[in-house]
């Protein structure tokens, strides 16, 4: 039998692959019997798998109504659809084609990979416009700082106010000049040693090879910015440690005897002050009176020495306006006692000072000159030179890694501010009247990108045909395949997504299919998009599996052929079992030849609803139903060895004498998982206590058929062989490769069509 194909097939000596050790239909007793009947005479009816599939020398072109999940679920029949939705279910176009013959043998491989100069693509010299895109480095501007009365008093601290992320770029231009050479091939080395190769005609794919020269290109940005950031040293990062609040540099205070015997030199409270006033009086409970002057108080191991001048109280900043320090309030800690200490007293005598420091006395009075209660070493200090003298001076701060210090204004001194937020532009003026501008500095920053580029000096491409399969372990002739075409739309929302896919058929003795084998990987039970698209896996080439068995070329009533077998792949060992059954049917589907009838009026009588319409192509299809008919039911069973996960597949078919393919529901299932059984997903079990799940329908609508008429319709449409060094584009294929897919028959199984 000769066929016309659009697709090249490169015939290469053959040898058999396989990887699948078949069971035996005489198996032994712990497995269950395998039927075979092709061997049987069955007294049923018969026909030609030609007249009841296809036959591929014909030139065909059907339209089926395609049911995905979804609609599978919700719509039995067409009408269903129809009368709810006013309108028909998605298309499916399925075709043939027998247009182009091209055969290679073993002896063109010199001719298949020999390049040709193509010079109208060839350039000396080419001048190339081409661009780069260079980018600064992001940051953030600091906007304001605000401080956290929300957290813990002794975590509080200002936060950092950012802006957005702040981000340029340039784009630069330039040319290249180099050499520009352009080759065609049918194929590319290395060529195949075995098998069938499959090359798309209709597409040509093309190899860059770029040779460049050894230095790059280099190009140089220079980004400038003006950045608000806090400096290094500033305000809110300083740890002060003036801790007798003279503003000036001091040495540690001096030890007097350590009452306790601790080693530590400390203030010692002599009693437990249950009131909190600060005082020893009624009420309070005896501790001991560690220094022997008969007087309840603080027992100083050193000398607690103030600072010479009045202190006011420590600024604070008043939550509840109550003008009360309570413990929950942020205040400035001047003196390091990590307390909130209140103004120190004004008195009138240095005996009102006793217990509590030296009598002072300045310009408003006298005052109690008390200490911090703590034992001061030698106070801490930074070098840096404030006022660019060139010398550095001694500044009684540390600098922390946290902004919890809390800044306070005294421009007022006699009411200085605390500042919960600071904002950009922020002054302010400390106790000893030093300014500080800007608190939030901005700053010019200068951002300089480099960025290389390779400098080509040759380009080189090569234009070959589209490989779309590999066949290996087949010892039939190229001539013997045969291509075809389906192509459908899916819609998701406002979207219309339109999908294809090739389906490859020989007939060595049964009708066989030529399809990517896949498996599932551990563990099974995929039903998400994710999961799928990552659970299933396909092997690298083109295997032949039988779709259709026939029994001298027949399809027969009553005909059971059952299969098990081990695969054995990288992943995993898989037990395959096959059951495949035909049986004498009837069947309805919307492919009448006439949906209407005309009336008396000039109007149309749709025969599928009753309606009444002045435009007979306003009708939707009408149901027909066919007689001589075989319904096809196909179950493969997929079970990983070791985890016992089972994968199924069930495939009914319905093929009528010539119309080929009318009606096939696919559905699919999964063991119940032993873990969860709410992952399993699957709908209600039928009798065979199994649970499967609609994956896809078609129902023919129409069908267009050129017959084939032997020797005459050679004669009058003779073959067009092509030369592979005549070939040239054909839109037949409209330009698109073979797609690595599932499929049975003309139906691509699309998992991922269960989530949409």
């Amino acid at each position: 039998m000769n066929k016309q194909l659009s697709l090249f097939l490169l015939a290469i000596s053959l040898s058999q692959f396989g990887c699948e050790e078949e069971i035996s239909t005489e198996a032994s007793n712990n497995q269950t019997s395998l039927r075979n009947t092709l061997n049987e005479d069955l007294p049923g009816t018969s026909g030609s798998i030609s007249d009841y599939f296809y036959n591929f020398e014909d030139e065909i072109n059907a339209n089926f109504f395609r049911y995905d999940p979804s609609l599978m679920a919700g719509y039995n029949t067409y009408l269903e659809y129809y009368n709810q939705r006013g309108e028909t279910p998605p298309e499916m176009e399925f075709k043939t084609f027998n247009n182009y013959l091209l055969s290679m043998t073993p002896s063109d491989k010199n001719e298949f990979t020999r390049r040709y100069s193509i010079d109208s693509l060839s350039v000396k010299d080419s001048i190339v416009s081409d661009s780069l895109l260079m980018v600064s480095t992001s940051f953030k501007n600091l906007e304001k700082l605000e401080w956290d009365l929300l957290a813990d008093p002794s975590l509080q601290r200002y936060k950092l106010v950012n802006s957005d992320w702040i981000q340029a770029d340039t784009t630069l231009y330039y040319s290249d000049t180099f050499d520009v050479s352009a080759y065609r091939a049918v194929v590319d080395t290395p060529f195949i040693d075995q098998g069938l190769l499959f090359v798309d005609s209709s597409e040509w794919l093309d190899t860059n090879y770029v040779f460049l020269n050894d230095n790059q290109i280099r190009f140089v940005s220079n980004f400038e910015f003006e950045k608000q950031e806090l400096s290094a040293d500033s305000l809110v990062f300083r740890i002060n440690t003036d801790c007798n609040d003279n503003g000036t540099w001091d040495e540690g205070e001096t030890t007097l005897t350590d009452f306790n015997g601790d080693g530590k030199y400390e203030a010692l409270y002599e009693y437990k002050d249950n009131n909190n006033n600060g005082e020893y009086d009624e009420g309070d409970s005896l501790i001991q009176d560690y220094d022997g002057n008969d007087i309840i108080s603080i027992a100083y191991e050193f000398v607690d020495g103030g600072n010479g001048i009045w202190d006011r109280a420590e600024p604070y900043y008043d939550i509840n306006a109550d003008q009360v320090y309570n413990i929950s309030e942020p205040y400035q800690d001047r003196n390091c006692n990590e307390i909130w200490d209140n103004a120190e007293p004004r008195v009138n005598s240095a005996s009102d000072c006793d217990g509590i420091g030296n009598y002072l006395v300045d310009t408003d009075g006298g005052f109690c000159d008390r200490g911090n209660k703590i034992f001061d070493l030698e106070e801490e200090y930074t070098m840096k030179d404030s006022d660019g003298d060139g010398t550095s001076e001694k500044h009684l701060y540390l600098i922390g890694d946290k902004p919890n210090n809390l800044i306070v204004d005294y421009t007022d001194n006699e009411d200085p501010k605390v500042l919960l937020e600071v904002e950009v532009g922020d002054d302010i003026i400390d106790r000893w009247g030093n300014e500080y501008n800007n608190l939030i500095g901005t700053v010019d920053f200068n951002d300089l990108k480099q960025q290389y580029v390779d400098d080509i000096d040759s380009l080189v491409t090569l234009y070959t045909r589209k490989k779309i399969g590999h066949i290996n372990g087949s010892s039939i002739s190229a001539d013997d395949y045969y291509i075809t075409k389906s192509e459908w739309y899916r819609k998701s929302g406002s979207t219309i997504e339109r999908n294809y896919n090739y389906h490859i058929f020989h007939e060595p003795n049964h009708l066989n299919q030529v399809v990517y084998p896949s498996y599932f990987l551990p563990v099974g039970f995929y039903f998400a998009p994710k999961e799928i698209q990552n659970g299933f896996w396909h092997k690298p080439d083109l295997q032949s599996e039988v779709l259709y068995y026939t029994s001298g070329g027949n399809l027969r009533d009553g005909e059971q052929v059952d299969t098990a077998y081990y695969d054995t792949t990288g992943i995993a060992v898989y037990y395959i079992q096959k059951s495949y059954n035909v049986e004498s049917d009837t069947v309805t589907v919307p492919a009448a030849r006439i949906s209407f009838n005309a009336t008396d009026d000039g109007n149309y009588q749709c025969l599928a609803t009753d309606e009444i319409v002045n435009n007979s192509e306003e009708c939707p299809p009408a149901d027909t139903t066919f007689t001589e008919c075989f319904k096809v039911t196909q179950i493969t069973t997929m079970t990983m060895i070791g985890t016992g996960v089972e994968y199924g597949e069930r495939t009914e078919s319905w093929l009528v004498k010539k119309k080929g393919l009318v009606k096939s529901e696919i559905h699919i299932r999964w063991t119940e998982n032993p873990y969860n059984e709410d992952f399993t997903d699957n709908g209600e079990p039928d009798q065979n206590n199994e649970a499967w799940v609609g994956l896809n329908r078609i129902e023919l609508t129409s069908i267009d058929k050129i017959e084939s008429a032997g020797v005459f319709r050679k004669l009058t449409h003779p073959v067009n062989t092509i030369e592979l060094r005549d070939i040239g584009n054909h839109p037949d294929f409209d330009y698109e490769p073979l797609r690595i897919s599932a499929q049975k028959g003309i139906q691509t199984l699309d998992l991922m069509e269960l989530n949409q």
